[in-house]
Parts: C-alpha cells; structure tokens; sequence
C-alpha cells in the first residue's frame, strides 16, 4: 500500500508567509534548531526528579528517553519525504505542532503512561534540523548556504550545552520539575509561530511515494518489542504476555525486511545499508547510538542516587548532574568542531576511530573508577570528546562512502537507523536497570550500571575496529 501525491513531479506553491531577508529566516531557522537542542539537553538532569514525581524506578525512566527515539526513527523518513512532496515548511509547522502538545503533556502529566505518551509526541523534534536544512538550501546556495547550514548544527549543538545547564536553574527558579518542563512548551510554542509567521515554505516539489505498509510495520514490531521489554521487571521473562510481544514483535519486524528488500519506494533502503561500501559504516553508527543515546538516563539516574541508599552514587539534584556532566557536553563540541582538522592529518576513518577508542576508554574506566564525582565527570568528558570526533566526522564519511547517486538517501539511512538503534538500546539497558537490583530493594545495584557502561564500552571499540575495516575496503561500485 502506498500513497502518492496528486501534484505533479515539480511544481511552485506561493508563499504564505509575508516577504522576509533571507539573513532574517536563516536566524529565524537557528532559534528553532536552538531549541531543539535545548529539548534535547534538558530532559537528561531531570530524568530522576521526573521518577520521583511519578513514582517510577530508574529502570522505567529510562522509557521516557528511548521511547522518544523509537518515535522519531519513524518520524524522519515520514516527515522528510512528505515536505519533499507537499512542502518543509508545511511538515516543520507539523512536526512543531506536534512537539507543542507532547511538551504540554509531559508538563502537566497526571501518570508516567501519559507522560510516555507525551514523549513520543515529542519524536517529530527529530526531523526539524532536516525540513530546516531543506528551507535553507531552497532559499540559499553555494558558501552562504553551507555557513548557513553551519549556524543551524552549531545552534543545535550548542543548544544540547545550554539545556542541560537550564534545566537546573529551571527547576530551582521556578519551583519545581513541572514548572521547569514548561519553559520547552514556552520554547517550542516560540518556534511554532516562526514557522508560522516568519519562514517561507521552499518551492521544488518532487513525486514520490509513501511506504505507508513499511511505516507502519517498522512502528507496529518497535512498539511489540519496547512494550514486551517493559514488563519484563513486573511479569518475569517467562510470562505469556512478554514472551507473545517479543515474538509477535520479531515476526512483524522479519516481514517488514521481506517487504522493505521488494518495495521500490521503501521507507528504509535496506539495500543501501547492505550496500559492501556502506554496512561497515551503518552499523558502527548503531554502535555508535548504543553509547550516545543509550547512556544518558542511565548515567542521570546514577548520579542521582544516594550512597546511603545504595551504596553508589552521590545524591546530586538537578542542577548537581548538570554541572558534573557539562565538561562532557563541552568537550563534544570541541570535538565535533575541530574534527575536520583532526582529520585533515589522520585521516577521516582514523578521526572517527580514535574518537570510538576515547568513548571506549571513558566508558571502560567508568566501570571501575565511579567512587569519586570528579572521577566520573573526568571520564565522562573523556567521553564527550570522543562523541564530537564522531558525531563531526560520521556524516561526511557517510557521505564519502554512499554509492553514485545514493548520497541523500544514505544520509537518511544513517539518521534513521542511529536514532533507532539509540532508542532500542535505551530500552535494553531500562530493562538491566529493572531486573539487576540491589537485595531487597527496588534500586538498581551497582552491577547494573558496570553492564550498562561495559557494553557502551564494548560499542566504542567495535565502532572503531569497523571504521578501520571499512578503511582498507573499496568505496568503488561493482
């Protein structure tokens, strides 16, 4: 089944939007890619204020980070190709509606089912940084259009640094996590009237089809698997309930790879990823997510606990696990900024694969030094300098290594299934924290946490040992 547009292949639609300076939308663009890296950045110090509100363990809170990232690796492809057919700037108006009401249900939440809800509202987020790329390469071209695109990944970026920082003084200024969590719905309602009023919608239009069966199946055997591991903690691995979802989910996600190899349209190429120049690369980004995006809850709701309590831990608020994680966000900026010098003398796979090595070597000593608050924020930098190398460094070799004619779609590719591959590793890693706990208590023990920063470390160094390996093979096609 597949949808296609009754447009024809190109077409010009007037904008509805009075006549604005292209400095002036650029800007408008970066304020919106600045908030969703302040989206992105400000939920981590709050994860376990947000388990306290809802009563929740710190195996379950990892659902809020992993459940938007399952949300968003659909939401990308849908929304991209869409604006490619009816326009960016209608689905940037979408996809910030979207995130509007998941924010407000995530503020104002009666129950942690809602608030999950309200989470995967939040998924489309995702897709703004591409339907603003499109904006802005519609509307500016050559140099300008490059420093453009510059200004909205570096907001971006500097945007996850600023969240993390706010989320503290939120919640202390205002009073509370819930009053925090307002200022994203204030940030994001900001954003939506932008779209609304001040960017111009991109004029190209191009013919092609949804993959809605294939869509749909990716969505259906995701949330059979997430929903299958979530109730591992509170019906057991042997249950009918578990057992059925994980299978059902197994099955589904096996036909939709059948349907996805034979479609023409699909809405993941699978060949592409198959492709002898691109699996090394798709797969070390997998890996690559498993430690970004997998860690995060993690390593907040650590920080958070009281060694009293547990045994670990330091008992930090808010505004504590923002400031022992800062040096890390700061450290990935640098990296992500001087990574095409780096790898100007090394090498851009040797870039990338040092920068695995260093998230390896962060992750590894975290497993053994994480007595100390100092310690950990060394290591974690550590950490964070390693991501930046890569995070710089993945998408030019990506890039690099896609088959003639297949850049676009490979970079798509790689999004997708990074975003996918962070989202169900949050979820595996929510269900160590919900079953390795401590001896009559609901508290993760320590042991959870060392298998949570081993296997980011084991990521890091088969990340790096596939960059290496695609290094010595051949970007020519057949």
């Amino acid at each position: 089944m597949s949808v296609s547009p009754p447009s024809p292949a190109r077409a010009r639609s007037a904008p509805s939007v009075a006549p604005v300076r292209i400095g002036a939308v650029v800007g408008f663009l970066a304020f919106i890619e600045l908030t969703s890296g302040i989206f992105q950045g400000f939920l981590p110090p709050l994860l376990p204020s947000i388990a306290a509100l809802h009563q929740v363990s710190a195996g379950d809170i990892g659902l809020v980070t992993s459940l938007q990232l399952l949300a968003a690796a659909v939401c990308i492809p849908v929304l991209t190709k869409l604006g490619d057919m009816y326009g960016h700037r209608l689905m940037l108006r979408v996809s910030l509606a979207l995130s509007v009401a998941g924010a407000v249900l995530v503020a104002f939440a009666p129950s942690y089912e809602l608030l999950l809800l309200g989470r995967v509202l939040t998924g489309p987020q995702s897709a703004w940084l591409p339907l603003n790329i499109a904006i802005t390469r519609d509307k500016v071209q050559g140099d300008q259009g490059r420093r453009a695109i510059g200004l909205l990944v570096g907001c971006l970026t500097g945007g996850v640094t600023l969240g993390s920082l706010m989320s503290g003084f939120a919640e202390d200024l205002l009073g509370g996590v819930r009053p925090a969590l307002l200022v994203l719905v204030v940030l994001a309602a900001l954003s939506l009237a932008c779209a609304f009023f001040l960017v111009p919608e991109t004029t190209l239009r191009t013919r092609q089809r949804i993959d809605t069966v294939g869509f749909m199946g990716l969505a259906l055997s995701l949330l059979l698997l997430q929903y299958g591991l979530s109730q591992t903690s509170k019906l057991g691995w042997g249950s009918s309930t578990v057992l059925g979802c994980l299978l059902t989910g197994l099955v589904v996600l096996a036909a939709w790879a059948w349907w996805e190899l034979r479609t023409p349209e699909p809405a993941v190429d699978l060949r592409v990823i198959g492709h002898r120049s691109m699996w090394p690369v798709q797969l070390a980004a997998m890996l690559f997510a498993i430690a970004l995006f997998g860690s995060q809850s993690p390593n907040s709701t650590f920080l958070a606990t009281g060694r009293g309590a547990a045994g670990y831990g330091f008992g930090l608020d808010t505004m504590g696990i923002a400031l022992t994680t800062l040096p890390s966000q700061i450290a990935s900026v640098i990296g992500a900024s001087l990574h095409s010098r780096v790898a100007a003398r090394l090498g851009l796979h040797r870039t990338i694969a040092w920068g695995a090595a260093l998230l390896a070597a962060g992750y590894g000593v975290l497993c053994v030094l994480n007595d100390s608050r100092t310690s950990f924020a060394v290591t974690v930098t550590a950490v964070g300098l390693g991501i930046g190398l890569m995070s710089g460094g993945f998408p030019s070799l990506v890039a690099e290594r896609a088959p003639a004619g297949q850049t676009g779609i490979a970079a798509g590719i790689y999004n997708t299934v990074r975003t996918l591959a962070g989202g169900i590793a949050g979820g595996l890693f929510a269900v160590v924290l919900s079953n390795v706990l401590l001896a009559h208590s609901p508290l993760p023990s320590v042991a959870a946490y060392r298998i949570v920063w081993l296997t980011c470390a084991l990521s890091g160094l088969l990340a790096a040992a596939l960059i290496l390996f695609a290094r010595r093979r051949t970007t020519a096609l057949p």
